[in-house]
Order: C-alpha cells, then sequence, then structure tokens
C-alpha cells in the first residue's frame, strides 16, 4: 500500500463532503499520525531547550548585576528560575517519558 502524503491527502479528500479537520489534513501532510506525533514532539522539545537556555541566560545576566545581599529577595531572579525550572522539566520529561508532553512543572517540594 502506497503511504505517501500524495495518496494519505487523496483518500482525506475523498472521505470528507466539505473541509477535512484539522487533524487530519495534518496528518495526512506528514504522511501519517506516527510521523506527525514524532515531528510534534521534536518541535516541542525543541522549544522547551530553547526557552531554558534563555531563561538560564536571563537569571545569569540578572545576578551578574546584583549584589550577593540583593539576590535572595529579588523578584525578577526568582521568576527567571521558576521559568528556568519549569523548561528544565519541562524538556527532561519530554526526552525520557514515552508519550505525554508535559505541561506544567512539578510541585515545589
Amino acid at each position: 500500500m502506497d503511504r505517501s502524503p500524495a495518496s494519505d491527502l487523496a483518500a482525506l479528500h475523498r472521505r470528507y463532503d466539505g473541509p477535512a479537520p484539522a487533524g487530519e489534513l495534518r496528518k495526512a501532510r506528514l504522511g501519517g499520525g506516527t510521523r506527525a506525533n514524532a515531528l510534534r514532539r521534536s518541535a516541542v522539545l525543541a522549544l522547551h531547550e530553547n526557552l531554558a537556555a534563555e531563561a538560564r541566560l536571563g537569571a545569569a545576566r540578572r545576578r551578574r548585576t546584583l549584589s550577593w545581599m540583593h539576590t535572595d529577595g529579588d523578584a525578577w531572579l526568582a521568576r527567571l528560575a521558576a521559568t528556568l525550572a519549569h523548561h528544565r522539566h519541562a524538556a527532561l520529561a519530554l526526552r525520557f517519558s514515552g508519550t505525554r508532553i508535559p505541561n506544567r512543572a512539578p510541585a515545589p517540594a
């Protein structure tokens, strides 16, 4: 059986009278559900890794501008640290999990 995106699109257009559902159309264009989900996971993983790197650099820059006495109560630095923790957790959970894409960091201990 030919599983090229063109044959999937042709089958999809034969199945629906009106516009095809967006999810089905995405799967057909990408060559099937497995490939579409793999590309989605890869994109989400890259996004979380990039956002974690940006948060790490932002926290380092913020720490560099503060004296050691002011780092403890700085709200901006705390927000950057929380953002970094969230994106690191999401990237690691996505990298080591089977299929679930996490949407939030674990509750603090």
